[in-house]
């Protein structure tokens, strides 16, 4: 059975590894699912200063831990997609971003999406995200519902309200044929919000996790020639031509 490693790129709430873990495993009992947080990471990401410190982070703990769980592939769980570029530099497995999964899935079920996102402050980063993709002239309209990541976790059926407000704008004013829930704190809302409104809703974590699976029943690596070539230690970096060590 393939091992596959959800991150969850900050400090969890107490019981918020075990949830998932659970929600996971039975997305695909054919995969063992592995979850782990950061316990020295940011609270979240709100700030890209936060973002910096958990990327760091991950670069020094995934590559033991994949190697000694055999992990065939990984999904990191923000929508930001923190880490990914540099994540798929460092390991030979797969990395999968949440945010590129779930755009890209999202473009499979509608032809115009709309995407629902905490905080206004998070669009500028979200918008390249999306530009990265391919997806960007996919999305149809962004919709914020003007709550941290804290308080959405706060008051979960208050949030569901404003979610499902803005989704139904979407729906109706923007005619988005499909939803992206554009934070990993809004996952649960997924198949609620879909069975109220009759279209699609995509969950970027189980986008993201379901991807993940995929490539490792697949064994595939990632290629490592150019732009996911792994980096070496300064030592084995080669000197430029004429330039002498220092000292």
């Amino acid at each position: 059975m393939p091992a596959v490693l959800h991150v969850i790129p900050v400090c969890a709430r107490p019981g918020q590894v075990d949830l998932v873990r659970a929600y996971l495993a039975a997305l695909n009992p054919a995969v063992d699912a592995h979850v782990i947080d950061l316990p020295d990471g940011p609270a979240d990401l709100e700030h890209a200063t936060d973002e910096h410190a958990a990327v760091g982070q991950m670069l020094r703990v995934l590559p033991g831990y994949v190697e000694a769980h055999a992990i065939g592939a990984a999904s990191i769980g923000c929508f930001y997609d923190p880490g990914m570029w540099e994540l798929r530099q460092a390991l030979e497995v797969p990395v999968v971003g949440i945010a590129e999964a779930g755009l890209t899935l999202g473009g499979f079920l509608a032809s115009r999406m709309a995407v629902l996102i905490g905080d206004w402050k998070w669009l500028p980063k979200m918008e390249q995200n999306a530009r990265h993709t391919g997806m960007a002239h996919r999305v149809c309209a962004w919709r914020s519902i003007e709550r941290s990541v804290q308080a959405i976790q706060d008051d979960p059926e208050g949030c569901y309200q404003v979610i499902h407000r803005e989704a139904r704008a979407a729906r109706d004013e923007d005619h988005a044929e499909g939803i992206v829930l554009g934070c990993a704190a809004l996952t649960e809302t997924a198949a609620r919000l879909q069975g109220d409104l009759h279209i699609p809703v995509v969950d970027p974590i189980a986008a993201g996790y379901q991807v993940a699976c995929a490539l490792a029943l697949t064994g595939l690596r990632t290629g490592k020639t150019l732009g996911y070539r792994r980096p070496t230690s300064a030592a084995g970096r080669a000197r430029p031509a004429g330039r002498r060590p220092a000292g």
